[in-house]
């Protein structure tokens, strides 16, 4: 009997378990914009063609602080010289499009609380810390062919660019800061703005031509709804009593 009721207390403990684990569960949509900041755009915060986003998010929340995110987003990177007087006379452009696989750990400045009932509920919004690591898959097409003025220099970067050979898979090192809004006890809404880092020069397909001193960067800026799962414990029943032979129900 001892064996049979400690199969039974260890149920117990399992559907717990997994019951609260999927109550600390999200999963939503991220809509937004991707920015490009390489070669050929001179600002490393805001980008000159900011160019629509989209993606999936997926979310465990380990406690009222921190939690560990999931996503997957695409988005596509476009610069050109022509935006900037100084430049125009290299007349180069480029444009990528942009997939994001990563994941993040974020830090919740004030707590986002859960509550066991849901009548006890109330709004919460916190500012939120994030940062992560990750890969992203590009297939840049810079246009190195239209250089209005042909200085040397330019020339010469442009047939190194033309013949290099670089990997489609880069990683990277998204870092940034939101604010979440928590309106119901299954949905929150959450602002980001984030930036990536990553290791290589040629995510747009320029290095060269342009800055090889410096690697090329990017951002992911929007808003996501996720939903949190209900807590939905596995159950079980005892078929016979007296075996404590226990079946799902």
């Amino acid at each position: 009997m001892r064996y049979l009721y400690s199969r039974y207390v260890l149920l117990l403990l399992i559907n717990s378990f997994i019951a609260t684990a999927q109550e600390r569960f999200e999963a939503g949509l991220f809509v937004g914009s991707a920015g490009y900041l390489g070669d050929l755009n001179k600002s490393d915060i805001l980008s000159k063609e900011p160019k629509p986003s989209f993606g999936l998010v997926g979310r465990y929340n380990f406690s009222d602080y921190f939690a560990i995110k999931a996503t997957l987003l695409n988005g596509r990177l476009s610069g050109r010289d022509s935006h900037y007087p100084d430049r125009a006379f290299r007349n180069f452009t480029t444009t990528t499009p942009l997939t994001e696989l990563s994941t993040q750990v974020e830090w919740h400045l004030w707590p986002l609380s859960q509550p066991r009932l849901r009548h006890h509920f109330t709004p919460s919004f916190s500012p939120f810390l994030f940062a992560g690591f990750g890969f992203a898959l590009t297939k840049p097409k810079p246009d190195l062919e239209n250089m209005i003025i042909e200085k040397p220099q330019f020339v010469q970067g442009a047939a190194i660019d033309r013949s290099a050979v670089y990997k489609p898979i880069q990683a990277v090192v998204p870092f940034g800061v939101g604010v979440k809004y928590r309106f119901h006890p299954q949905w929150t809404l959450a602002v980001e703005a984030g930036f990536r880092i990553t290791f290589s020069d040629y995510l747009d397909g320029i290095s060269f031509a342009g800055n090889p001193d410096k690697t090329d960067r990017y951002t992911f800026s929007g808003v996501s709804i996720v939903y949190r799962f209900k807590k939905r414990p596995f159950g079980f029943k005892i078929r016979n009593p007296t075996k404590c032979d226990f079946v799902p129900e």
